[in-house]
């Protein structure tokens, strides 16, 4: 009686094939979950600046320290003067996120796109947003914030 210990070529090109077969159909998929998951990371980066500008225009410590360093409605700030620079609110901000250029840290597609971070500052709300993204985490042609299909965002709260 004949001993076979092993496997034979046949048996182990055709599990070679099999693996090949599922890498390829679950590549793609695992790729869109990675993204998805980096373009939530963003959202929640925005939203945690969003709450960081909120609580730092409602601190009455920083209000007191702040001549003009606030920023009123209508207020834009974009990368370099976000917050503008060398005042209680910039410090406040910071101070509260925990790092001086939070754009540093995006991880979607909106960081290769030259995505910047935005902040409006409204009567009664902030609104943070990703220049050069949408909500599936790609470059979009949007420059601005809209809402179809909308960049990567922390919405319009009310004061």
């Amino acid at each position: 009686m004949k001993n076979n210990k092993g496997f034979s070529l046949v048996e182990l090109i055709i599990v070679i094939a099999i693996m090949a077969i599922l890498v390829g159909v679950m590549a793609p998929q695992l790729i869109k979950y990675i993204e998805k998951t980096n373009v939530s990371s963003d959202v929640q980066l925005c939203d945690t600046v969003r709450e960081a500008v909120q609580t730092a225009m409602m601190d009455p410590s920083v209000i007191a320290a702040s001549s003009n360093g606030i920023p009123g409605a209508g207020s834009t700030l974009t990368g370099a003067t976000f917050p503008s620079n060398g005042t209680p609110f910039q410090a406040a901000v910071y101070e509260i996120l925990g790092t001086s250029d939070p754009s540093t840290q995006f991880k979607s597609s909106a960081k290769n796109a030259s995505g910047q971070l935005v902040v409006k500052v409204g009567t009664n709300s902030v609104l943070v947003y990703i220049t050069n993204s949408d909500d599936s985490g790609k470059k979009s042609s949007y420059s601005t914030y809209n809402t179809t299909p909308g960049a990567i965002h922390a919405g319009d709260t009310t004061l």
